[in-house]
C-alpha cells in the first residue's frame, strides 16, 4: 500500500474523474474539486489546521462519483483504501464532506464547509451557462449549496 500524498490525490482523482461518462457531470467535477481543495486551504490556514490534509482530502473527496453519485463518499473511501494508507483523519473528511456528514475534526468540518461554499464561484457559474438550458434541478442544486454555504460561513464567522 502507498502513502497517499498531495501529488498522489491529485493523480489518483484525475484517474477516477476521466471513468465518468457524462462529459458535463465530469467537468463540474473536476471544476468543483479544484475549487473545494483551494477554498478549503485557504480557511484551514486561517483557522491553523492541517492544510495538506484537507487539500488531500479535497482532492479524492468525489472520487466515488466515477462508480455512482448516490453513496459517492463511501465509494470513494473504498476506492482510496484500494490503493493507499488512509488516516482516520482523510476519512473523516472524505466520508463526512456531505451535508448529512457529521465531522469530527477541524479538518472534516472545513471540508465539509468548502465544498458547499465552494458553488459561489465564477468557474461554477461558466458551467452552468454553459449548458444550453438550465434545468429546474440545476435552479434547485444551486439554491440548495448557496443556502448550505451560507449557514457555513455563519458557523465560521469567529
Amino acid at each position: 500500500m502507498k502513502k497517499l500524498t498531495l501529488q498522489s490525490a491529485k493523480s489518483f482523482a484525475q484517474k477516477c474523474f476521466r471513468k465518468i461518462k457524462d462529459k458535463e457531470e465530469r467537468s463540474f467535477v473536476i471544476v468543483h474539486t479544484k475549487g473545494v481543495a483551494d477554498t478549503a486551504v485557504i480557511i484551514a490556514k486561517r483557522l491553523k489546521a492541517d492544510a495538506n490534509a484537507v487539500a488531500m482530502a479535497a482532492w479524492v473527496h468525489d472520487i466515488g462519483k466515477a462508480i455512482e453519485d448516490s453513496d459517492h463518499a463511501v465509494h470513494s473511501v473504498e476506492l482510496l483504501k484500494k490503493e493507499f494508507i488512509v488516516s482516520d483523519l482523510i476519512e473523516d473528511c472524505v466520508i463526512n464532506h456531505g451535508t448529512k456528514g457529521t465531522p469530527k475534526s477541524i479538518e472534516a468540518k472545513i471540508l465539509q464547509a468548502s465544498d458547499k461554499l465552494f458553488i459561489i464561484n465564477i468557474d461554477m457559474l461558466k458551467l452552468l451557462f454553459k449548458q444550453k438550458s438550465i434545468s429546474e434541478a440545476d435552479i434547485e442544486y444551486f439554491n440548495k449549496m448557496t443556502t448550505s454555504a451560507i449557514e457555513h460561513l455563519k458557523r465560521m464567522k469567529a
